[in-house]
């Protein structure tokens, strides 16, 4: 499910939302799908609910759209 213009606000704002475990510009590795194991900073949430989607940017300077669960926290920016 697509988030809501407040989930957005408070995304950016780094307020906690219902299932989302990551912040904005957050520091991740992935470490499932095609991109793993690349680092990368969280853009943006793009999709609510049980498994949440990121927009993140890979440090090859790629944006991907990544599962929660493909991704591990490495540190707040």
């Amino acid at each position: 499910m697509k988030p809501t213009l407040d989930q957005r606000n408070d995304f950016l704002a780094r307020s906690p939302i219902p299932s989302v475990a990551l912040q904005h510009n957050d520091y991740v590795t992935v470490v499932g799908g095609q991109h793993a194991p690349d680092s990368s900073s969280v853009v943006s949430v793009e999709s609510v609910g049980k498994d949440p989607v990121y927009l993140v940017e890979l440090e090859s300077g790629k944006d991907q759209f990544v599962e929660q669960n493909c991704l591990e926290f490495v540190a707040h920016d």
